[in-house]
């Protein structure tokens, strides 16, 4: 795909499983999530970088170049509406990353991956063992049919409409997703012990 670039990184919910936000878990290393993931697709080269919070984040510590800070006042809308508050700072013409907060599993190679697969109309999502992963990656006329649409669309259910493009990458960790205390321990203890498998 040869235009430019964002992400939309939609962390507002409330994380009541989790019982703390996700968005301030760490890794093994002690740099949060947030701070580990605006940092990847900063220095990738997306621009702009949108982090989608609710009123009680404090985003003080996070300096990100290229960065924007939305505040979703109705995190109880759920992930589409933080989502379709990012792709409002997405410029005209742009591609989108979409990355979940607790989808902590980044690198360079799989956005490039990513980025050679989709077109202006279609969508590219990563694939390990015919399982979905993340980042998903937004063609720009997806990008803009989703601002123009009068009422928010669930999100899932808007790109049924669109061209999806699997792309197989052989890192399981695309699966990752953080939604409990259990998961948070067996991610930690993976990483602590260089064991990325299950």
């Amino acid at each position: 795909m040869n235009q430019s670039f964002g992400v939309v990184v939609p962390a507002a919910g409330s994380s009541g499983r989790m019982g703390i936000d996700k968005a301030l878990l760490t890794n093994a290393n002690g740099i949060t999530f947030t701070g580990h993931l605006l940092n990847c697709f900063s220095s990738y080269g997306c621009n702009p970088v949108i982090l989608v919070v609710n009123e009680q984040f404090d985003s003080t510590p996070f300096h990100t170049e290229n960065l924007k800070i939305i505040v979703n006042h109705h995190p109880g809308k759920g992930r589409s509406w933080s989502i379709h508050l990012g792709l409002n700072q997405i410029p005209e013409g742009y591609a989108c990353f979409i990355q979940n907060i607790d989808n902590p599993f980044l690198e360079t190679g799989l956005l490039d991956i990513l980025l050679d697969s989709a077109n202006q109309d279609s969508y590219a999502v990563p694939m390990f063992n015919g399982q979905g992963g993340h980042p998903i990656l937004l063609g720009s006329k997806i990008v803009e049919f989703l601002r123009s649409q009068p009422d928010l669309p669930d999100f899932r259910q808007a790109l049924h409409c669109f061209h999806r493009v699997e792309v197989t990458y052989p890192n399981e960790r695309i699966l990752w997703n953080i939604n409990t205390p259990d998961d948070y321990r067996r991610f930690i203890h993976m990483k602590r012990n260089g064991n990325f498998v299950g």
